[in-house]
């Protein structure tokens, strides 16, 4: 694939879905509450979601926000060298994560200010799973058009 966008986005998107399997897992044991597509929901409504519609549009809004996410890192990765890109694209998901948990915190967003143990530690590893798998797939996505990954 040539074009950088679609592949990060492509990318980003496969990534998300991996990274909510992780996340719906969690919450479907009853590990925690708090589910990726409330800080979504949060960020579009406002508040958490209040029925299957909103819950649906809110994970669909958090899946697209992972493919944005997945453009930001194609055009971050070349600036780095090939070496070690797995381990790269793992502490790119952590920082992601752990930025969008600092910005929760600083601007004081309604019900994502105060988080559970196991809801921190299954975040940090969806978004472990986030970065790998980005960045695996992005690697295949690219692999014979850009060797600079």
């Amino acid at each position: 694939m040539k074009d950088r966008v679609v592949a990060g986005l492509i990318s980003g998107l496969i990534a998300g879905v991996a990274m909510n399997v992780i996340d719906w897992i969690g919450y479907i044991l009853k590990l925690y509450d708090e589910r990726l597509l409330d800080w979504a929901a949060v960020v579009t409504y406002g508040r958490l979601p209040n029925n299957i519609a909103e819950i649906i549009f809110a994970q669909a809004g958090q899946i697209v926000f992972s493919g944005l996410l997945g453009i930001l890192f194609a055009y971050i990765i070349p600036k780095l060298r090939s070496e070690n890109y797995l381990l790269k694209g793992w502490i790119y998901g952590v920082v992601m994560n752990q930025s969008l948990y600092a910005f929760a915190i600083a601007f004081k967003l309604p019900d994502l200010t105060v988080h559970t143990f196991n809801a921190t530690v299954s975040h940090l590893i969806s978004a472990s799973v986030y970065g790998l798998v980005l960045t695996y797939t992005f690697k295949r996505l690219i692999k014979d058009y850009i060797t600079t990954i």
